[in-house]
């Protein structure tokens, strides 16, 4: 083979008689840490001592420092040992930097790519948790709580043994009564302006969807109202007997109780 002055030259590239030059440059590039094939030798770091620098990081609440050491772990080295902790806890990092849309791509992504790891069910709970923080005062939109919901329903679906089950089921708690709580201002918001039918229908549909929450006992009490507003004591005297009756809690019991003493029932009942 011959370059374009017409020199031979072998079949890696080198001139005659340049070998020793070429074996000098390799063992120059291996003093330095690297081999002549890029394969990396000891002495330079390598996905632990990132994914290590990346957790004293994270631990002292250094989270931008954090998710750069990670970051650099995960995408230079995907097939070492410490790839799926460190995929994990670029997931930690970006939430510990309030960066929920980033980490909860990133917990995602351990998901896809590391579904066997033992982070997974973790990271399917934090895919919640990422939506939780990220939750609207009640009159606002609640796409970010149905997001919450849905991820921690599949976590407790995909992972029922997992220690984080209670927690999950708290959060599930939390967004149904922030559902229910959104609802019902809404169906308060059509009763001020005197749109009965309206806030009827919605104070039914938290009675129908949402009986676990506290918002049933109000929508109750504000059907009650209703039901006396259209000249129907009886049923309304029903919707504030069954709150006296099996309501959670002192002031709730107080009020509807209140409600029905103040009730004018028509002659014989």
């Amino acid at each position: 083979m011959y370059d374009l002055r017409g020199q031979a030259i072998n079949s890696i590239g080198v001139r005659p008689g340049r070998g020793l030059c070429w074996l000098g440059l390799c063992l120059a590039v291996a003093a330095l840490g690297w081999g002549c094939g890029g394969a990396r030798v000891s002495g330079l770091k390598g996905a632990q001592d990132y994914y290590e620098e990346g957790m004293r990081a994270l631990e002292k609440g250094r989270c931008i420092k954090a998710v750069e050491q990670f970051q650099f772990a995960v995408n230079n080295f995907p097939g070492a040992q410490v790839a799926p902790d460190a995929q994990y806890h670029l997931g930690e990092a970006y939430f510990c930097n309030e960066e929920f849309l980033e980490a909860s791509f990133e917990f995602q992504r351990l998901l896809d790519t590391y579904p066997r790891s033992g982070w997974a069910d973790e990271a399917q709970f934090m895919i919640g948790e990422t939506n939780f923080k990220q939750l609207r005062r009640p009159e606002l939109d609640q796409k970010e709580t149905v997001g919450a919901l849905n991820a921690y329903r599949r976590f407790i679906e995909d992972y029922p043994d997992s220690p984080l089950v209670l927690r999950a089921q708290g959060r599930i708690s939390d967004c149904r009564a922030r559902l229910a709580e959104k609802s019902y201002l809404s169906a308060r918001l059509y009763h001020r302006q005197k749109h009965l039918d309206a806030a009827l229908m919605g104070y039914k549909e938290i009675v129908r969807n949402y009986p676990d929450t506290p918002w049933y006992w109000e929508a109750l009490l504000q059907m009650g109202d209703i039901a006396q507003k259209q000249d129907k004591p009886l049923e309304a005297r029903t919707y504030w007997e069954e709150v006296w009756q099996q309501a959670p809690g002192d002031e709730l019991k107080k009020r509807a109780e209140e409600k029905i003493d103040g009730l004018s029932l028509p002659a014989g009942d």
